[in-house]
């Protein structure tokens, strides 16, 4: 009789376990998901606008199963908060700079001079490339999933005076900037005279209203204009670094959702990255022409002199990275971009 027993609760478990798995299943599919994406840029800015669109796509084809709702310039915090966030599920999404505090390897991306134009960096910065596997690897120990590159456009140096002699490296530029805590960004705006520090970049635009600095590196005509407009009387663009944020979710999140609606974001996210990359070719101009009309003056950089400027830079700056990536991993940068 015993045996009976156990041979009926046997019997009874697996008619019974594929119900329930499927009510499960069921379950989760029936579940919506409400992602907080926190952006660094203004409501006008092209990225932030591409955050809408990506979330009008999302809710659109997942059939509302995954909402998204967009807070941009820092108002869930800075980038390295967000980034933190991110980590931990807190904030599920975002479109930030990467900070590199956790592993260095992740400046890769913005090494000084690294190309020439907007297109050859979409190259070195997009799925499949040497870079973008190293960043997204390193992201992926972290728990962040790393989707795209947003290419935002080649980087000036904002400041409230002229400097002194902005395009001899060699001379002390007399000028207090802020730039991003990246070996990258410091080593480089150092090597070009210029003095930093690495205040958060949410209070960048007080501190130069304030004259707690005289600038900062770290952004394109673009968001110079949009974002710094007010408080600067010069813009000068090196070009020397490529400015660039990126579409990053929590890995565990990613994961948890399905085959399909995982591509749903990840088409979305693609439309918006690859264009990226041909606006921020184009855009350059248009914002520094926006700047003229706003009074700030344009300190003018020929090819020459950007040719010379590369040079000084690739002979004093590339070499002391070499500690910080290694040899070996520097040469291989150089040998996939060339």
């Amino acid at each position: 009789m015993k045996n009976v027993i156990v041979l009926l609760l046997i019997l009874i478990v697996f008619i019974t376990a594929p119900l329930f798995a499927a009510g499960g299943r069921e379950a989760v599919e029936d579940d919506t998901v409400t992602m907080k994406v926190a952006g660094i840029s203004p409501e006008d800015y092209r990225g932030t606008q591409g955050l809408y669109r990506i979330k009008e796509t999302v809710e659109r084809d997942t059939a509302g199963r995954i909402s998204m709702d967009i807070f941009p310039m820092n108002q869930l915090g800075d980038y390295t908060q967000v980034f933190e966030e991110i980590q931990r599920g807190t904030i599920e999404m975002g479109l930030i700079f990467i900070p590199s505090h956790f592993d260095v390897m992740l400046e890769l991306g913005s090494l000084p001079f690294l190309a020439s134009d907007a297109m050859e960096l979409q190259e070195q910065l997009s799925p499949g490339s040497f870079v973008f596997d190293i960043l997204h690897d390193t992201l992926d120990r972290f728990g962040v999933k790393l989707l795209r590159i947003h290419g935002d456009g080649f980087i000036g140096i904002g400041t409230t005076r002229a400097p002194v002699a902005p395009l001899d490296p060699s001379v002390d530029k007399d000028m207090l900037i802020r730039a991003a805590p990246l070996a990258v960004y410091t080593d480089t705006a150092g090597d070009m005279g210029y003095r930093t520090t690495t205040i958060p970049y949410a209070d960048t635009y007080s501190a130069i209203q304030t004259g707690v600095v005289d600038g900062w590196i770290g952004g394109s005509a673009n968001i110079n204009y949009h974002v710094f407009r007010d408080v600067i009387k010069y813009y000068i663009p090196y070009n020397a670094l490529f400015d660039q944020t990126a579409f990053l979710i929590n890995k565990d999140l990613w994961y948890s959702f399905s085959e399909s609606d995982r591509q749903v974001i990840m088409d979305a996210v693609n439309r918006e990255a690859d264009q990226s990359f041909v606006d921020s070719a184009t855009e350059d101009d248009t914002y520094m022409d926006l700047m003229r009309e706003r009074g700030i003056e344009i300190i003018e950089v020929s090819d020459e002199e950007r040719a010379i400027l590369a040079e000084h830079i690739r002979a004093t700056t590339w070499p002391r990275f070499e500690s910080k990536f290694g040899a070996d991993m520097l040469n291989k940068v150089l040998d996939a971009v060339q």
